[in-house]
């Protein structure tokens, strides 16, 4: 490319839409192994080929190192030396402090987002979500994830300060994780804490506030 094809505007527009194209694709990519890496058993660390992923989804592999890099941010995989990208296996004396951290930045989180007003999209979308778990005896852990990937989408999304959404997701994505393993012990697909949670996210839906929906994710049962 010529330094002046730079300041052609369809050179540029052609440019733009690679990069928006290759994020659009690494984030497809992100979601469907977050999905597997939830559904997987716990203690599995099976290895994620850069190569395999890219010809299974279709892309070339720069959209593959991309979501890799994401996930890696999330703590849902690891590198490993002379192995390559492993998911990160879930040790169980690392729960607790999993969870102490996801709940120490929801009330960082929710000393900082204060009383802003939640969107209409997000009451919608929770009042939507709690009368599917509290209607469901049993729901499949396909159904459980989508459930819990949602409101982690809207929790995040309704926070103004990115850096913080960001390393919130990561805890949650840990802590989902563990209630995703406690689901899959049940056998009915759901843990007992998401219909309580679900509950309180829609008792936070009539208070009206960013901060509500935050503190209704912590639960007494969760403490020690």
């Amino acid at each position: 490319m010529l330094y002046t094809d730079i300041l052609d505007p369809n050179t540029l527009q052609t440019q733009v839409a690679r990069v928006q194209m290759a994020k659009n694709n690494a984030e497809t990519i992100a979601n469907a192994l977050r999905k597997r890496i939830c559904l997987e058993a716990p203690t599995a660390s099976p290895v994620l080929h850069e190569q395999a992923l890219a010809q299974e989804f279709g892309v070339s592999r720069t959209p593959v190192r991309q979501a890799l890099q994401g996930l890696a941010y999330e703590r849902l995989v690891e590198v490993r030396s002379g192995v390559g990208t492993v998911v990160s296996p879930l040790k169980a004396e690392d729960r607790q402090r999993d969870i102490d951290l996801a709940f120490a930045l929801l009330k960082v989180a929710a000393d900082i987002e204060g009383d802003r007003p939640l969107s209409v999209e997000a009451n919608a979308y929770i009042v939507a979500l709690e009368r599917q778990v509290s209607a469901a005896k049993e729901m499949n852990l396909e159904t459980n994830f989508a459930i819990r990937s949602t409101t982690l989408s809207i929790i995040t999304g309704e926070m103004s300060s990115d850096i913080l959404a960001n390393a919130l997701k990561a805890a949650l994505w840990r802590l989902f994780r563990w209630r995703m393993a406690e689901a899959a012990e049940t056998g009915s697909g759901i843990d007992g804490r998401l219909p309580e949670v679900m509950s309180r996210m829609a008792d936070a839906t009539r208070i009206g506030t960013v901060r509500a929906l935050l503190e209704a994710q912590s639960l007494p049962s969760d403490e020690g």
